[in-house]
């Protein structure tokens, strides 16, 4: 591997970033379609949809690599959640869920892998709106699967080897807390839906290092915020406009996005689904897809317009992600007691 390649393993962030002697993790996964990951975005989410239960995930494939690197930028998210409908009152309900993820980058195939549950108590506010406080705790699996690959800031400047490699490890483990907070409602004759939510991950500040000997660095708290509305244009047309604002320290990302939805048939309940979004400063967002019923598949494309394009091959394609989520309904089969009835003499 040239001197140029090795630059740009080290400036992207692709490896582990060598810091007075500990190596910090800033490595946070995002996805296009947000929409198909509610639980990722804020655990308030968890349960707060029209069914019995939920399950949904998205593949997401950076194949487009940084020169010299080929395909390794892959994350796999899988999530289930259902509704209880039990509260402290009668028309509110509780809801649960559980989110996987998995996430490979860069030559070393630095990895992340978590088990997180979450749980949101919902509160009813008059007939169309509630309110929602969730709450999130689970693993955090870091792991390296060829620390050989390492390049490290003394072996660029030096050109030989480096000290540094001896000292890294090839696992760590964090816990996960995050808390967060979302309103639903609907409003006007034709119940547009509007969703708004914060959430605040990891507020425990969990300490983390994957080198040896050193006592690690302290995750910052990842602060997401979300809002959109399912605009009823007429009886065959949806518009949904959706934001979502992420900051960690002194780093934000702002995506703005728009979906429109055609009913193509209404006994089959069939509608397409396509749409535009910009993650800003960064790169174009084309997605496409339809509604089955109550399943949904869609499909994700990044269009890369920064000055990384450059080194991507096709230029500026960024990612591809494929997306679907099923919500089903339980419902209770009636099992009247027989009436027996005496004829009358």
């Amino acid at each position: 591997m040239n001197l140029m390649n090795k630059l740009k393993l080290f400036s992207l962030g692709i490896l582990i970033c060598l810091s007075g002697g500990h190596f910090a993790i800033a490595q946070d996964i995002h996805f296009t379609q947000f929409a198909f990951s509610p639980l990722h975005v804020n655990p308030a989410q968890a349960g707060g949809f029209n069914g019995s239960y939920r399950v949904g995930g998205i593949f997401r494939d950076q194949a487009a690599s940084i020169t010299g690197l080929g395909s390794e930028f892959r994350t796999i998210h899988f999530f289930v959640d259902a509704t209880l409908p039990k509260g402290f009152r009668k028309q509110d309900w509780v809801g649960f869920g559980m989110n996987f993820l998995q996430d490979r980058s860069g030559a070393i195939a630095l990895g992340s892998g978590s088990f997180i549950a979450q749980a949101a108590y919902h509160l009813a506010i008059g007939k169309n709106s509630d309110i929602s406080l969730g709450a999130q705790y689970g693993a955090v699996n870091l792991n390296i699967k060829d620390k050989q690959k390492a390049v490290f800031e003394s072996s660029l400047t030096s050109g030989g080897g480096s000290q540094d490699l001896s000292k890294l490890q090839e696992r760590a483990n964090f816990t996960d807390i995050s808390v967060g907070l979302a309103y639903t409602t609907r409003i006007s004759p034709k119940k547009h839906k509007l969703t708004a939510g914060v959430n605040v991950g990891r507020v425990n500040n969990p300490r983390v290092s994957l080198s040896s000997g050193g006592g690690g660095n302290r995750l910052g708290s990842l602060i997401t915020a979300h809002a959109g509305i399912d605009y009823h244009l007429n009886s065959k047309v949806d518009l949904s406009p959706m934001i979502w604002f992420r900051n960690l320290k002194n780093m934000s990302q702002i995506v703005p996005q728009c979906m429109a939805s055609y009913l193509v048939n209404q006994e089959k309940a069939i509608r397409l689904n396509a749409g535009l979004g910009y993650r800003l400063g960064d790169a174009l967002q084309v997605m496409f897809g339809m509604d089955i019923k109550q399943l949904r598949v869609q499909v994700g494309f990044d269009q890369t317009l920064s000055s990384l394009r450059a080194s991507q091959n096709p230029t500026g394609f960024g990612a591809v992600e494929l997306a679907a989520m099923y919500t089903g309904n339980i419902v209770k089969k009636p099992n009247p007691k027989p009436k027996v009835f005496c004829p009358m003499f």
